[in-house]
């Protein structure tokens, strides 16, 4: 035997409890979430909040504590849950794992009472924790509790009342708080706030269920590309919520934070894997593990597809935008050729006025507007007639510019009068190139320039911009080369188009 050995012991000064209570949760609000999910543990059905001036109560009917289990109770480290993992009554995946959540407490207040029944041992009782009785003789960890008659009209479950409140609670804040980081919408569980269920948030929108195994266990949720106004989508609101054990954790883009792709903003949804490893404040997952690794790849390849979705979407509806202002802005135009019939009589055959008009079909309004066709990127520019026939293609085929952003179907609508035919498409040819020009015989309209993407946040002053930007070019194609004139022809085209107008 070493004479010389020494055993010093170890010793765990009972002050540094509360400041691990005090300091290892985030926020204040962290206590709720912990309180209510020793609630869904014990098998709850019902959690009832009460905030209040100075206090705020939180009450349960799960299956409530006896002696033994009271014990465990304050039991630091406890592996109760970890060695019983899932709920005797309803087998759910507890979510207490570290035995320290009920000193969360001590984040606003500096006492609790705990009230709890266990209705198989008709066992009551009640036990006041107070922070400064608690400091005052460093030698004792005893916790005062008071066995209490049981009540048999009560039934199992516990009550928390904390008083002696550092600082108050808000009660939206506290339901908002229920409504991010709890499980609802469970038929076995709900939560009510001040007498008002809270219930899960429902965002509208295009929803990507998941589902899908790992090495390390299984991930499930959903993701949802909501559909939300442009004033509400904001990109601190955007990303998906990681849960484990149903209980969220935190808010994740999966590496898409900067990204300037097509609804980034509009992300939403969640995921649970109860296999990831998560901070002892619960308020993050350990990034560094494998586990969350493995999650992030999948997820964010997930996540790719979803956006693409969303880019093809939003090609769509505006597609569907630009046809609807070009036909309106091609009205405006048919209205005013109207009004000047022999404005054009002397003009020559060629494009983009020369067009014979297709078909058959004439309007009331002496004038015929085509169907909007969607071509690819990089085809032909001359529209098919609604007989199928050709519009007198050009003999060459022009290209697209080489920096036209590739994207969208370009949209090609005709304008049918009498002799003549205005022929127009709307295609993206890059910011720096003019909003509007001629090419082989069409006006070609840029979705791209700045002052289109500005007036396109306003339907009625898009058409107005597309009406001038027609009628300045077939103005110019009048007179190529005589400005003053160009400039009579367009204004005579605008006058007589919006004179009638009150109000845009």
């Amino acid at each position: 035997m070493n004479e010389n050995l020494k055993h010093i012991p170890i010793v765990f000064d009972k002050s540094h409890l509360l400041t691990i209570g005090e300091r290892l949760y985030s926020t204040s609000l962290d206590l709720v979430r912990e309180l209510v999910s020793n609630a869904y543990d014990a098998d709850a059905t019902a959690v009832r909040i009460t905030v209040q001036p100075g206090s705020i109560v939180i009450e349960d009917n799960g299956s409530g504590m006896d002696a033994t289990r009271l014990h465990q109770y304050f039991t630091i480290g406890s592996q109760e849950k970890r060695i019983h993992s899932v709920s005797p009554k309803f087998r759910r995946k507890r979510i207490g794992e570290f035995g320290v959540g009920k000193f969360s407490v001590l984040t606003i207040a500096e006492r609790f009472l705990i009230e709890t029944q266990e209705e198989r041992t008709q066992f009551r009782a009640r036990i006041l924790f107070d922070a400064r009785e608690w400091n005052r003789d460093p030698q004792n960890w005893q916790v005062p509790c008071e066995v209490v008659p049981y009540d048999p009209g009560a039934g199992s479950g516990t009550r928390i009342t904390i008083t002696k409140m550092k600082k108050q609670l808000d009660p939206t804040q506290v339901t908002r708080a229920v409504r991010e980081r709890l499980p609802l919408g469970r038929e076995d569980f709900r939560i009510s706030v001040n007498g008002n269920e809270v219930t899960a948030t429902t965002i509208p929108g295009k929803r990507f269920p998941v589902s899908m195994d790992t090495r390390f266990g299984l991930i499930n949720g959903e993701i949802i590309l909501a559909s939300l106004p442009p004033t509400q989508r904001n990109i601190a609101d955007a990303g998906i919520t990681i849960r484990v054990k149903q209980i969220a954790v935190t808010k994740e883009l999966f590496g898409f934070e900067g990204s300037h792709m097509i609804g980034v903003n509009r992300l939403r949804g969640w995921i649970n894997a109860d296999f990831l490893p998560i901070t002892s404040s619960r308020d993050n997952v350990v990034r560094d593990s494998s586990e969350f690794k493995e999650v992030y790849e999948r997820v964010r390849e997930i996540l790719r597809g979803v956006l693409r979705d969303a880019k093809m979407l939003a090609f769509q509806r505006e597609d569907a935008k630009a046809s609807e202002a070009l036909r309106d802005a091609l009205d405006k135009i048919g209205r005013a050729l109207k009004k000047n019939p022999l404005l054009f009589v002397d003009q020559a055959a060629d494009a983009p006025l020369g067009y014979p008009a297709g078909g058959t079909m004439q309007q009331e309004e002496g004038y015929n507007i085509s169907k909007a066709q969607f071509v690819e990127p990089g085809a032909g520019l001359a529209p098919k007639t609604e007989t199928g026939g050709e519009m007198m293609e050009p003999k060459k085929q022009p290209s697209r510019r080489r920096h036209a952003i590739l994207g969208n179907r370009a949209i090609i609508r005709k304008l049918s009068f009498h002799n003549l035919g205005i022929v127009c498409r709307m295609d993206r040819f890059g910011a720096s190139h003019p909003p509007s020009f001629r090419e082989q015989g069409t006006i070609m309209i840029n979705i791209d320039h700045p002052l289109y993407r500005k007036q396109s946040e306003t339907p009625q002053l898009l058409m107005v911009l597309m009406y001038a930007l027609i009628a300045k070019e077939v103005a110019l194609e009048k007179h190529p080369h005589d400005a003053a004139e160009a400039y009579t022809v367009q204004y005579r085209l605008l006058t007589d188009a919006f004179k009638d107008v009150r109000k845009l």
